[in-house]
């Protein structure tokens, strides 16, 4: 949206909004604090202020309102996709893994374990009352995300879990966080802190498809399992234990923007990975990452072995959450604007407050 449109915009939005609520039933409103009309017309995703420590890869974003503290028009200062001078104690928070952009290390999930919030004001000062959704309301909570110009949500297609509370590469989450009842009338800024868990989705090699031969006193086992189209800097992770005196060998074939990475056990820097194909014994964990847009391929496994020592799978596993690292937390900044009085007073926009985000325990 272009600039100076602030609050024009904003009464438009309005005007939209009230459209909403007498057309559609509560459960056709996004995941986040307001009808989807506002995220397909006007938000604007504004990253958040982190306040150190954690993992730099997971980020987080709102509207210019609470990524700023400042209304559009005020001082010229410039921003859109937000509501007019006030949040009342409510913002979208949404959570975004940039895994793909960093090429140093290898990309991982996270997993969101809890969410902590405690209010100050504007000078720093602790205010209101500090509450924490716990793992099990993550699901529910922060259960939708932006699809819209490129961004890709939780569960889009080109992921391997598609379940909320778990960031792939490249994908968001979104939902209506609100301080408690009595505090929404407040200002200041909101100290937000994400416990979070790395992970990588990894599928057990060989799986159900695989053909095997056997005769001469030996067996052979070869798989060949697509992978692509990926995006530069996603990955597809894998999990091999060769059978105990059988020799497995990996390799690329018609591969396109796609490079083979092999470890012992997980390795958080790309360097610390084989580059390139593989001969040897398990256990060998395996990284397929694309280079390129549009990266596609196969990646071939050849298991050979004495006797028939080699068992294939009965049916396909799901893919394993292999932990990536140790569970830590990262903090972000979130600004809340009330408009003051009496907190009980029910905002124009209480139906938005529907969210299990809404109903944190207190601290």
């Amino acid at each position: 949206m272009n600039n100076g449109l602030g609050c024009r915009a904003a009464a438009w939005l309005a005007f939209l909004v009230v459209g909403a609520l007498i057309l559609c039933p509560l459960s056709a409103w996004a995941g986040g604090c307001y009808p989807d009309v506002y995220y397909e017309m006007m938000f604007e995703p504004v990253a958040l202020e982190a306040l150190g420590g954690g993992e730099a890869r997971l980020q987080a974003f709102s509207d210019f309102l609470a990524a700023t503290g400042k209304d559009p028009d005020d001082d010229g200062a410039k921003g859109s996709g937000c509501m007019c001078g006030v949040n009342n104690g409510r913002w979208d928070q949404g959570l975004v893994n940039t895994s793909l952009h960093n090429a140093q290390r290898a990309p991982v999930s996270f997993r969101i374990d809890r969410l902590d919030v405690e209010m100050f004001t504007r000078e720093g000062k602790p205010q209101g009352r500090p509450f924490f959704l716990k793992a099990s309301k993550i699901a529910s909570c922060l259960n939708s995300g932006l699809s819209k110009e490129g961004r890709r949500r939780f569960d889009h297609s080109s992921g391997v879990v598609a379940a909320p509370g778990i960031l792939e590469p490249g994908e968001n989450l979104l939902g209506c966080m609100c301080l408690l009842p009595e505090d929404r009338s407040k200002s200041g800024y909101v100290k937000l802190k994400v416990g979070y868990t790395p992970l990588i989705p990894a599928v057990a090699l060989p799986g159900p498809s695989a053909d095997q031969q056997t005769g001469s006193g030996k067996t052979t086992l070869e798989q060949s399992v697509k992978i692509g189209p990926l995006d530069k800097g996603e990955a597809r992770y894998f999990q091999l234990q060769a059978p105990a005196g059988a020799a497995a060998s990996l390799a690329l074939a018609q591969a396109q923007g796609l490079a083979l990475f092999t470890a012992d056990k997980w390795r958080p820097l790309q360097s610390e990975w084989k580059s390139g194909s593989f001969t040897g014994s398990g256990p060998v964990l395996i990284m397929v990452r694309a280079m390129a847009d549009k990266a596609q391929g196969a990646l071939q496994l050849k298991l050979s072995g004495s006797g028939s020592n080699i068992k294939l799978p009965a049916k396909p596993a799901p893919a394993r959450l292999l932990p990536a690292g140790k569970p830590a937390s990262r903090v972000f900044k979130a600004y809340m604007l009330g408009m003051g009085g009496s907190s009980k007073k029910k905002s124009s926009f209480e139906p938005g407050i529907k969210s299990p985000c809404c109903s944190g325990e207190p601290r």
